[in-house]
This record gives structure tokens, sequence and C-alpha cells, in this order.
């Protein structure tokens, strides 16, 4: 049995459970991050069966209740009552106490959930003024397309923003070609051709990423899953970052070019269309 002391004072049992948790010391976790519309959860399916995948490969144990339908109900109660737009996002961790291997494969869950503007889902587009993040790079791998608790680099991707006056910044592959950004995924548009990092890569397996790849063929683009050099930006039409919460957002400054969003406008209006939602 092990004590904790939070800022000189020590905590009961009970108060020093939460600390104790392997998400928290371990970043032993992963999350799902979802936009409640009117009351339904938008690509639920999609966002249950990437949940399910990423804990199979971190070897977590699947709770036996958590069919899609049953998950989805329990996600739905924790909600208000009416027909708000929310951010809800669950929190999965690995349960057991200290140390690097786990005495367990038994989980815990929490969910967060806020509310957001009433501009509907998705709402018009934000535009972006970004950069390239250069200080530290992602790596790829299986685990770089997960959405894992350990997310240092994006919390230093998110801050260097802020420090430059930034909305967003490019987050660059160790052969320092362009993968997504602090806050989804990334697609360069050029002519017809719309680009996107590959997986295996490092890109995060996002949602919208998987919406964005099934109806571009529909709105006459041609799909390609590569890593391209920043300098691509440069001669880029349009970029747009994608995520759960947006849609799409729409790059218009990035250094001294600027973009028009006329393909993202379709995009965005073939995602609140689309019969997934």
């Amino acid at each position: 049995m092990s004590t904790v002391w939070y800022e000189g004072n020590r905590l009961s049992d009970a108060e020093g459970q939460a600390f104790s948790r392997r998400s928290h010391l371990y970043g032993d976790g992963l999350f799902e991050t979802m936009r409640v519309h009117r009351g339904k959860i938008c690509f639920w399916e999609s966002h249950y069966f990437r949940l399910m995948s990423s804990m199979r490969i971190l070897r977590m144990e699947i709770p036996s209740s958590w069919s899609p339908d049953e998950l989805e109900a329990e996600l739905r109660s924790c909600l208000p009552s009416g027909s708000g737009d929310y951010r809800l996002r669950l929190s999965v961790w690995r349960s057991g106490g200290m140390g690097y291997a786990p005495s367990t494969k038994a989980v815990e869950h929490a969910m967060h959930v806020s509310e957001l503007d009433g501009l509907g889902y998705p709402h018009p587009l934000k535009p972006l003024k970004v950069d390239v993040f250069q200080e530290h790079k992602k790596s790829p791998g299986l685990l770089s397309s997960l959405k894992s608790s350990q997310s240092a680099l994006y919390i230093l991707a998110a801050q260097f923003a802020v420090e430059q006056g930034l909305d967003d910044v490019i987050l660059l592959g160790q052969d320092n070609r362009i993968l997504e950004t602090s806050r989804g995924n990334l697609f360069v548009l050029k002519g017809t051709q719309l680009t996107t990092a590959p997986l295996s890569a490092g890109a995060l397996r996002g949602v919208i990423r998987e919406q964005v790849l099934r109806l571009a063929p529909g709105l006459g683009l041609e799909v390609q899953e590569e890593s391209l050099s920043p300098f691509a930006l440069l001669d880029a039409d349009e970029i747009w970052m994608s995520n759960a919460i947006d849609g799409l957002s729409t790059v218009t400054h990035y250094r001294k070019s600027t973009y028009v969003a006329t393909q993202a406008e379709r995009m965005q209006n073939a995602l609140r269309a689309s019969s997934l939602f």
C-alpha cells in the first residue's frame, strides 16, 4: 500500500485513488472524442469500431456489456435533456496500480460532457492560420494512429501555436514530411487530387478522415494517401483540417500563402448530408 501526498498534504486513500490510476501514472489509456448533435452521436459506428480496435491494440479487456447499442445508450444517458450540441469525451484506462507491467487487462472509464455552440454540425468552415512545428517529430507505427492518453507531442504543438499567434500547427514525421495538425488530420488539394498522409506513416486514424476519403470520389476528387513534403503546401489550391468536433476547417494562411475553400465547402456539405450522420 502506498500513500499519496498532494502539494505537501497527505491524502486519504479515497482522495489519493485518482492520482494512483494508470492513466495518470503512465498514460495507460486512450480516449474517444465525439460530437453530439440534436441528441445523436455523429458517426457513432465509426467511433465505436475505432475504440474497439484501439483497445485490442493496447491489450485492454473490452467489457462484455459494451455492444454498440449498449455503449451508445450509456453515453447518451450522460447527456443533458434537450437537443443541444455537445462534446462527449470517453476516456478508458487500464485498472491496476504502479509498475509498468499491468496486473490486469480490465478497464475503467469516464465521460466528460461539455456544451458546444449552436451553429449545427458540421458548422461553417473555421479559417486557420498555420505553420509547421519542427521541434519534435512524430514516429510511424501502429501506436501513433491511436487516440492515446500520451499526448505530449500534441500539447507542445498546441502550446507553440498559441505562442506564435497561430490557430494550429502542422506536425511532421521523422522523415520531415507532413502528417497532420495538433487538432486533426490534414488534407492537401491540388486540382482534383486530394492527398493525406497514410496511417503507416504515423497519421492519426481519424473518424472524419475516414468519411472524407469515402465521400471524396463522389465529389469528383481523386484520393491519394501519401506523405508530402512541406513544399507541397506552397503549391496547394486548398488545405483542410478534419476532426470530430468541427468536421472540416480550412487553412487560409500558411506563411505568405493564402488559400480558397471552394471544395472544402462542398465536402463540409457532404459530411452534413452523409447517411452515416
